[in-house]
C-alpha cells in the first residue's frame, strides 16, 4: 500500500494534536535519546528533537513515501536520524531513554514483538509512551466504510479482506507491556470529538490514512464512487457546528 505523504501532512485530522498531547505526557528532558516508532512525515519527530535538543531522536518508518518526506522535513535538524525500516526489524540495545509511538501501532500486527524490541532498545529506567486508535475507535468512520462498500456492490470482495489494523484492548496492551518486562504500566482510553466543516474535509481526512487500504484494490472509477459514498454518509453527523463525531484513543505507558 502506497502512502501520500503530502496529503497526510496537510489534512486536518487528530494525529498531530493527539501526538503533541502524548509528547506533553512523556515529560521529555533536554538530554534524552528518543526512538520514534512509525514517525510518518517527521513533524512530531522534529518536535521531539526540539525538546531533546541536547540529545538525539531516531525515527523509524517503513513507508518509502513517508520516509522520504520525514527525511526532507528533518534535513536541517542535526539531532535527528530517520531510518527506513519496519518496527519489526529494529535491533537497538540499551540506546534510548524514551520509546515514543503516535498513531502507528495499529498498523503493526506483531505488536508483542515490537514491544519486546522497544524494551531492549531502552536503557535502564527508560520508558515507553504509545498512542493509537482504540478498538471500535470510530463508529461513524466504519459505518460509512461499510455503507460505501455496499453502495458499489463489493461486499464479497471486502469480505475476504483481512483487517489492515490491529486494535488491542486496554487490558491487552497492559499485558503485552508487562510480559515484556515493563513496570508501572498504565493504559487508558480518551474520547475525542472530531469536527469538520464539510464532507470534503472529512474525505481528505479519510484518504490521508484510514481509507487507503480500502481504496487500494479499486480502479479509479470505483475509487471515486467509494469516496463519494463514504463522504456523503457523514451528512448524518452534521450539527450546528459542522460535521461532528467521536474518536476513541488508547494511551499506554511503562517503565524499564
Amino acid at each position: 500500500m502506497r502512502w501520500d505523504a503530502e496529503k497526510y501532512d496537510s489534512t486536518h485530522g487528530p494525529q498531530i494534536d493527539v501526538g503533541l498531547k502524548l509528547i506533553e505526557t512523556a515529560n521529555i528532558k533536554a538530554n534524552e535519546s528518543i526512538l520514534d516508532i512509525g514517525c510518518s512525515t517527521g513533524r512530531l519527530t522534529c518536535e521531539l528533537a526540539r525538546l531533546a535538543h541536547k540529545g538525539r531522536v531516531v525515527g523509524v518508518e517503513p513507508s518509502p513515501e513517508m520516509f522520504d518526506k520525514a527525511r526532507e522535513v528533518a534535513s536541517s535538524i542535526d539531532n535527528v536520524l530517520i531510518i527506513n525500516i519496519p518496527a519489526q526489524e529494529m535491533d537497538f540495545k540499551n540506546e534510548f531513554d524514551l520509546v515514543y509511538s503516535n498513531s502507528a501501532f495499529q498498523w503493526i500486527k506483531e505488536q508483542e514483538d515490537v514491544i519486546e524490541r522497544s524494551y531492549k532498545a531502552l536503557r535502564k529506567n527508560g520508558r515507553i509512551a504509545v498512542q493509537l486508535p482504540a478498538k471500535d475507535f470510530c463508529w461513524a468512520m466504519m459505518d460509512n466504510i461499510y455503507s460505501a462498500i455496499a453502495s458499489i456492490g463489493l461486499e464479497s470482495k471486502y469480505k475476504k479482506m483481512e483487517s489492515p489494523w490491529r486494535f488491542p484492548l486496554k487490558e491487552e496492551m497492559e499485558s503485552a507491556l508487562k510480559d515484556s518486562g515493563f513496570l508501572n504500566v498504565k493504559a487508558y482510553y480518551k474520547e475525542y470529538t472530531l469536527l469538520f466543516e464539510n464532507v470534503n474535509d472529512v474525505l481528505g481526512w479519510g484518504e490521508s490514512a484510514g481509507l487507503r487500504p480500502f481504496l487500494a484494490p479499486l480502479n479509479e472509477k470505483k475509487q471515486q464512487r467509494f469516496k463519494y459514498a463514504f463522504a456523503m454518509g457523514f451528512e448524518n453527523y452534521r450539527t450546528e457546528k459542522g460535521i461532528e463525531f467521536q474518536f476513541r484513543r488508547l494511551f499506554a505507558f511503562g517503565e524499564k
